[in-house]
């Protein structure tokens, strides 16, 4: 069997690490798996680079018209890689992150014309909404995106509707496509959503190497970026603090309410001065880490991982942190409860509430023989459903 998965990139971003390791797992299961990726597309070709720049400018302008909150695409650009040798030699197709014109609606529809399996791995909730990865509070997926809360489109066309009709009429005569969702909420919003109707929806979770994903040496990780500091240290994790979904403002009223001759807090991204200012407690960004050596240090430096997350599917951070054997603590929101089992991996928080962020953390780290209880609980369930040895029984679809 020959597989073939459709992705942006190899590494850079969430969904790029969960569709690269998905498809090593593959490997080591037995299967002819390789990616395929905007790099592989221009590699060798300045001028379809230099059109595809220009095009990716065009987008920024348009969702700057429409005054988007977070992360919007319409899927009205992109490549013809049905002809693509990886392609035509592939069995079967799973396509993962492919916005940021890399498909466009009519370019899904050649690869299901080929007739063959087409699993779509969702990473979001683009593939099933006009535009938007995360709806929010928003339910109109389920029958017709129109008249989105989320933009600002004031006289513009309603091109949210329009990119939800043609999802419609170019995917959904085709049995060969089928929806795969890494937690069961995105699962659910698929089930119920107009574009999925018809087509096969199922849960397949993201996996890790706990082979090198593990616990370790506490003292000299914390060492490295807290010096001789013996306070505890919470970690929160964002490329972008700002981003509007991570829940920075819940994250910095949370720390504000913790004892600071207790706490420190280790921010897993890039240094953002303003945000920086603002932190009661001492606070140390460990700016951006590509090494997967570098990131385990992080989270062998923490003592907890705080998520509050506002809209997220299946984060790779909690997976990371937890088969490092480092409790969380996170919003009940979106795939978070499929990781985060409360009073047992960590605490579950009620969403939007800093207060009881504060409470999690407090549970989570002031009894020694509960944490350590919870760190190896953590460490033992990613272990026991989400590793690389689980492959063939998350991936039922390929009858490995």
């Amino acid at each position: 069997m020959k597989v073939v998965h459709i992705n942006m990139s190899r590494r850079a971003g969430g969904a790029s690490i969960a569709a690269f390791r998905h498809s090593e797992a593959m490997i080591r299961a037995g299967v002819d798996s390789e990616m395929l990726t905007l790099d592989d597309l221009l590699r060798g070709r300045p001028l379809r680079g230099l059109v595809y720049k220009l095009d990716r400018w065009l987008r920024f302008k348009v969702n700057g018209l429409y005054r988007v909150f977070g992360s919007f695409g319409f899927m009205w650009s992109g490549f013809r890689i049905d002809r693509h040798p990886k392609v035509l030699e592939a069995d079967v197709i799973y396509l993962h992150w492919i916005d940021d014109g890399l498909l466009s609606v009519k370019g899904v529809e050649h690869l299901l014309r080929l007739g063959k399996p087409v699993h779509w791995f969702m990473h979001d909730m683009l593939p099933i909404t006009g535009g938007c990865h995360y709806s929010m509070d928003c339910g109109k997926y389920r029958k017709g995106c129109a008249s989105c809360p989320l933009i600002g489109r004031g006289f513009l066309p309603d091109i949210v509707s329009l990119s939800f009709k043609k999802k419609l009429e170019r995917w959904g005569k085709y049995p060969d496509l089928s929806f795969i969702a890494p937690s069961n909420w995105l699962a659910h919003c698929a089930a119920a959503s107009a574009i999925a109707a018809g087509h096969s929806v199922s849960v397949c979770p993201n996996l890790i190497d706990t082979e090198k994903f593990t616990p370790g040496d506490k003292d000299t990780a914390k060492s490295f970026y807290f010096g001789d500091d013996s306070r505890k240290v919470v970690l929160f994790g964002a490329e972008v603090v700002g981003n509007p979904y991570k829940g920075w403002a819940y994250m910095l009223r949370c720390l504000s309410s913790l004892d600071p001759s207790e706490y420190v807090c280790l921010v897993l991204g890039r240094k953002d001065n303003s945000i920086s200012e603002s932190v009661p407690v001492r606070t140390v960004f460990t700016g951006r880490i590509d090494s997967e050596d570098d990131i385990i240090r992080v989270y062998r430096a923490a003592d907890v991982f705080v998520t509050p997350t506002l809209a997220d599917n299946f984060p790779n951070v909690l997976l990371e942190a937890m088969a490092c054997g480092l409790p969380c603590v996170g919003f009940d929101s979106g795939g978070v409860r499929d990781l985060v089992i409360h009073e047992f991996t960590g605490y579950l928080c009620i969403r939007c509430d800093a207060a009881d962020l504060k409470t999690g953390i407090e549970w989570v780290t002031e009894d020694a023989g509960r944490y350590q209880e919870l760190c190896s609980a953590a460490r033992a369930y990613v272990a026991g459903y989400f590793s690389y040895d689980n492959c063939a029984e998350v991936h039922k679809e390929l009858k490995i």
